[in-house]
């Protein structure tokens, strides 16, 4: 069933939302306000958060605590940290910020493993590099642990190519050669390696299980311009012996999603 409102997930079961959220809402308070709202309607039980800038970790517990979840834990209090909020504790947490863009996360809440991570925006090679150390991590992990890893890639999937068009590949040339810190193609093409990697070592990407159809999770409605391409870099993977318990997934496009980041959230429900 592909899902048009929030309201479906608000159900039995655990449900689990990714979201990069642009600069920590641009720290407006009407957008926080209004984030609060849409929250409460989708009433998560954990959220994994990207790009929460300007948050302390006393104020991302305050923030938390108004939609509901008791528990929050902020990677770092500079430049683009990623959180989890959850209404369970977070448990063993370690913040992975050496030789990292922005940063992972690792915690158990409940009998779930998290990896919440932000890619380097700009270099493949440094996804490559990162998404490596991650999978390195997860690799020291019981062999039936039910993991569960999210965030914005900043790769897109090769499941996705046939929406990769000459004219998209042409358009990140142009932003190559304007722009000396981006580098993400790789020898003039798209680099499908990070995704790859990650379902190589046995991950499922739960959007595709669910749809097997394209949608993007960037760009917004608020910020499309005339030279905005589709894509989906935002994800929620789940180990093998989770993707049976996945009732539903999406990415969730709706009145406040159109404006809230310049990401739409993409929505997980799993049977417990």
């Amino acid at each position: 069933m592909l899902i048009g409102s929030a309201q479906v997930f608000a159900q039995n079961g655990l449900t689990y939302l990714n979201y990069n959220i642009l600069e920590g809402l641009k720290s407006d308070s009407s957008l926080k306000a209004d984030f609060v709202t849409w929250v409460k309607e989708i009433d998560p039980d954990i959220i994994a958060l990207q790009e929460t800038n300007k948050f302390t970790q006393r104020s991302l517990e305050v923030f938390a605590s108004s939609y509901g979840h008791t528990y929050a834990v902020l990677a770092k209090e500079s430049g683009y940290p990623v959180a989890i909020t959850s209404k369970y504790p977070i448990v063993n947490v370690q913040k992975v910020l050496d030789n990292m863009w922005h940063g992972y996360l690792y915690a158990n809440v409940l009998d779930y493993h998290l990896f919440v991570l932000h890619l380097s925006p700009f270099l493949q090679e440094k996804r490559n590099y990162e998404i490596a150390q991650i999978l390195a991590h997860i690799r020291l992990l019981p062999k039936n642990a039910k993991i569960i890893v999210s965030g914005d890639f900043n790769a897109v999937s090769e499941l996705d190519k046939h929406t990769h068009t000459a004219t998209l590949i042409e358009l990140m040339k142009e932003s190559e050669a304007t722009h000396a810190h981006i580098r993400s193609l790789k020898n003039g093409q798209i680099d499908y390696d990070v995704i790859r990697k990650v379902m190589d070592a046995g991950f499922v990407d739960v959007f595709y299980q669910r749809h097997k159809k394209f949608k993007s999770s960037l760009p917004t409605a608020r910020y499309r311009t005339e030279k905005s391409f589709d894509r989906r870099i935002d994800f929620i993977f789940v180990s093998k012996n989770l993707s049976k318990k996945v009732v539903d997934a999406d990415i969730i496009k709706d009145q406040y999603t159109d404006y809230l980041s310049d990401h739409y959230p993409v929505i997980m429900r799993l049977n417990q």
